[in-house]
C-alpha cells in the first residue's frame, strides 16, 4: 500500500473552508466521498492511503485522512484554466477542523517527519514506505489518544474497509459461473444476434432457467455492462455498481432467488395486461405491501 500526501489551500482551492467544516460534522454520519487531484499519480491504485494536509493557513495541518477508491483519471484543472490534471475519487475516513482539533496542527507531527512539507507543495505527493508506515501509526495514536477512537483505527479502516472499492468484472465472471454451476450457466456475447445490444468488448450476460419456472421469461440473467452489473429475473431488473459493497448485494438477491425466498409482484395499468408499469422483488413472507398511484389509474409505486 503506497501512502500520498495531498494539498489543499483554501485561500485558493475551489474547495471551501465552509465546506470542510460542514464535511468535519457529516463524516460523523457515514461515509463521505470526493476527488482531489494527484500529481504523482502514476503509481496510485484503489485502495491506497492519503494525508490531506491543509496549508497555507494559520492552522496548518492534517485535515483529512481516508483511502482511494478508484485508479487516476484526467479532467479538466479545477483552476479553469484550460489544463488537464489527473484526479482520483477518495473516501474519506476522518476529517478535522484545524482551528479546533490542535492535535492534528502541523507542530505535532513535522518534527517527527521532517522529509514531508507540512506547509506548501503540490497535492498527491507520494512518500516513502517507512514515513507512511509511521505516519499512520502517529494518526492512530491520536486519533485513540485525543478523539476518543479504537486502537489502529485507522490501519484497520485501510486494511480491511473494502466496500467501495472497485471490482474486476472478469473476476467476478468466473465468481458467477461457480455459483450458478449447478443451474448450467450459459455465457452470452456481443457477438450473437440477440445480444448484440452489447456495445464493448468485454460486456458479457450470464444466464440459467429459473430455478422455480419453466417459462423463459423468467430466467435470470445477469449482464456486465457500462461499467455495472444488472440483474433481471422475472420482468424486474436492478442496477448494481463494480464496487465491492454492491457486489455483495447482487449476490445477496442471486442467491434468495434460488432459494427461492423471494417473488416479483407486478402492477399493470388500465390499459395494458402486458408490460407492467412496476415490478418490485419482496420477500416470500412479504404479503402486505402499499401501492401508490399517479392519474387516479396509473400504478407509480410499490413498497414494502
Amino acid at each position: 500500500m503506497n501512502t500520498f500526501i495531498l494539498r489543499w489551500n483554501p485561500n485558493i482551492s475551489s474547495y471551501n473552508m465552509e465546506e470542510h467544516k460542514d464535511d468535519c460534522e457529516q463524516i460523523k454520519n457515514g461515509p463521505v466521498f470526493y476527488n482531489w487531484s494527484v500529481r504523482e499519480w502514476q503509481d496510485l491504485k484503489p485502495g491506497d492511503a492519503f494525508v490531506l494536509l491543509q496549508v497555507g493557513t494559520d492552522n496548518d495541518g492534517i485535515a483529512m485522512i481516508g483511502k482511494f477508491i478508484s485508479n487516476a483519471y484526467e479532467e479538466d484543472s479545477w483552476r479553469k484554466d484550460g489544463t488537464k490534471i489527473h484526479y482520483a475519487d477518495i473516501q474519506i475516513f476522518y476529517a478535522c477542523d484545524l482551528s479546533k482539533r490542535k492535535s492534528f496542527t502541523a507542530k505535532y507531527f513535522e518534527n517527527k517527519f521532517p522529509n514531508i512539507k507540512w506547509h506548501d507543495g503540490h497535492s498527491g505527493e507520494k512518500i516513502s514506505e517507512q514515513d507512511g508506515k509511521n505516519l499512520i501509526e502517529r494518526i492512530d495514536c491520536v486519533l485513540e489518544k485525543r478523539c476518543g477512537f479504537g486502537a489502529a483505527s485507522f490501519s484497520d479502516f485501510l486494511k480491511n474497509d473494502n466496500r467501495f472499492l472497485p471490482i474486476d468484472p472478469e473476476e467476478k465472471k468466473e465468481e458467477l459461473l461457480a455459483l450458478l454451476a449447478p443451474y448450467n450457466p450459459v455465457v452470452h456475447t456481443g457477438e450473437e444476434d440477440d445480444w448484440d445490444w452489447f456495445w464493448d468488448e468485454g460486456d458479457y450476460a450470464i444466464e440459467i432457467k429459473s430455478p422455480c419456472s419453466d417459462s423463459e421469461e423468467d430466467s435470470l440473467c445477469i449482464a456486465y455492462e457500462d461499467s455495472g452489473f444488472i440483474l433481471r429475473f422475472a420482468g424486474w431488473d436492478r442496477y448494481f455498481k463494480m464496487i465491492e459493497i454492491e457486489y455483495a448485494e447482487l449476490l445477496k438477491l442471486i442467491k434468495s432467488i434460488l432459494e427461492n425466498k423471494v417473488y416479483v409482484l407486478k402492477a399493470f395499468d388500465n390499459d395494458s395486461e402486458t408490460d407492467a408499469v412496476v415490478a418490485e422483488l419482496l420477500p416470500v413472507n412479504q404479503s402486505k405491501v402499499k401501492i401508490s398511484y399517479w392519474n387516479s389509474n396509473r400504478l407509480l409505486d410499490i413498497k414494502q
